[in-house]
């Protein structure tokens, strides 16, 4: 059989051809400009709908999700040497942020409702991580494949229960509600 099903195809047509034609007609391929500018204000809106207002959200764009968890593993303080838990079930790019700081990925097999990281076996893993190194992983990678949400409020149950923040790897999620909020 050769009929293949793709995961994701890239669409390009219609209004995105007239705006990279217009980036590069106003020079404004690097470092950024008003398409950027403006992407960025749209996506604001559109992911903080849900928020109460009183909570105030930025959105930055980057190259890709992995610049996304390679910035928040930094902004967490992961260095060379320590560990971070990510799930198992995923790409390679929701784990490489960890090894480009010279930190180890600990993988976390999926649960079976999402697919995505089991926050018991996250719990069990953390216990492991302790006694075996005598420290805490330094932060934890859910990841939300083919826009399914993880349990998060599990995850996040955990997380506080031994100090260690989270970061919502949702790029696959985009657009993805949980608990009427959107996904990251």
């Amino acid at each position: 059989m050769d009929k293949r099903i793709y995961l994701c195809l890239a669409h390009m047509s219609g209004k995105e051809q007239g705006f990279i034609k217009e980036a590069f007609d106003t020079n404004w391929v690097v470092p950024l400009g008003p398409n950027v500018n403006g992407f960025e204000a749209d996506l604001k809106e559109f992911v903080t709908a849900s928020i109460d207002e009183l909570e105030t959200k930025e959105v930055v764009a980057l190259s890709a999700g992995t610049a996304a968890v390679h910035l928040a593993l930094i902004a967490c303080g992961v260095k060379p040497g320590d560990e971070v838990m990510v799930q198992s079930f995923t790409f390679c790019a929701s784990s490489h942020p960890i090894t480009y700081l010279g930190a180890k990925p600990v993988f976390v097999d999926s649960e079976m409702d999402t697919w995505n990281m089991d926050p018991e076996l996250l719990e069990v893993a953390i216990k492991d991580r302790i006694e075996k190194t005598g420290k805490k992983p330094k932060a934890i990678v859910p990841v939300y494949l083919y826009g399914m949400p993880a349990k998060i409020d599990e995850i996040i149950a955990v997380a506080e229960k031994y100090d260690i923040p989270v970061i919502e790897d949702a790029a696959e999620g985009f657009g993805s509600k949980y608990n009427g909020q959107m996904c990251g």
